[in-house]
């Protein structure tokens, strides 16, 4: 569960925004069905980021918007707002009201610290990259995360990509190349997708974009990946099973075949390439995509 602030944290917190140009994040917010929380909901609309000196924010806690084309589609609904205070990730829930004054935020009496978990997939299903070679309990490896927006089990479509971000996703492909692969790459490195974490500058896992029985695609802040071209990793891929089965284990070695940045560079894909897995497994992936 997410802490809330104390009333002294929280007014430490109003005047750092009435003083500083602190950017935000809005957008709609989504109560989780299994455990109640509130949560972004990027299932339909993507986060709008606001910069500092697109708002004013008032002594009575409010925030006024000088960005009504970006955030016109939040009004009169509830929405998330995240901002970092000294690093630290912080949201709270309200609705965006019109107002004389344009689009405007009141900021509530509640605000939060932001967790960083993992989507709801991992919940379902893992995968862990290994650095160095071998896949024991004291290797270097980090857990993978799987992008809650992205059919990881459906052939990839043009019309997943958002409207807004299709020009430069095109630009991409054409760049790229017409790979069917591709297109979650494209997608990914055209969105501006503003977020904001438990620590700010902290690294994040990377995020599976796409699989198939061939190859997994990754993407990350550039930062944060730390795949490089032309090295072989180890992979274990994790699906659940019918109870009273547990899981299915998949052991492969890929290859970072193909590294794709971002035009600012503050984005990257990795399309990792299997060069060892066992025949059944081969099959169990294909037949997942295909179901």
């Amino acid at each position: 569960m997410a802490r809330e602030l104390t009333g002294i944290e929280r007014q430490l917190v109003l005047q750092y925004l009435i003083d500083g140009n602190v950017p935000i994040t809005v957008s709609p917010a989504q109560r989780d069905a299994d455990d109640g929380m509130i949560r972004s909901d990027s299932s339909r609309i993507f986060p709008v980021a606001v910069r500092g000196d697109q708002m004013t924010v008032l002594a009575q806690g409010i925030i006024l918007l000088n960005a009504r084309e970006s955030v016109e589609q939040f009004i009169d609904t509830d929405v998330r707002v995240q901002f970092y205070f000294n690093k630290l990730g912080l949201y709270f829930v309200t609705k965006l009201k019109h107002t004389s004054s344009g689009p405007a935020i009141v900021i509530p009496a509640v605000i939060l610290r932001v967790t960083d978990e993992p989507p709801k997939k991992m919940r379902d299903m893992s995968a862990v990259l290994y650095y160095e070679a071998g896949k024991t309990a004291g290797g270097v490896h980090i857990d993978c995360d799987f992008a809650d927006d992205y059919a990881l089990f459906v052939t990839p479509q043009w019309s997943d990509i958002p409207e807004s971000d299709a020009a430069r996703a095109k630009d991409y492909l054409e760049r790229f190349g017409s790979d069917v692969f591709l297109i979650p790459v494209c997608r990914y490195l055209a969105h501006d997708e503003p977020e904001t974490a438990a620590l700010q500058g902290a690294l994040r896992a990377p995020t599976v974009l796409y699989l198939d029985h061939e190859r997994i695609v990754f993407g990350a802040e550039t930062s944060s990946l730390r795949l490089k071209d032309g090295c072989e990793y180890a992979l274990r891929l994790s699906f659940p099973l019918p109870k009273p089965l547990k899981t299915r284990d998949v052991y492969v070695t890929c290859l970072v075949s193909q590294l794709f940045t971002s035009d600012d560079g503050s984005k990257s894909c990795a399309v990792c390439t299997y060069t060892s897995i066992k025949e059944e497994d081969a099959r169990y992936l294909f037949d997942l995509v295909r179901s």
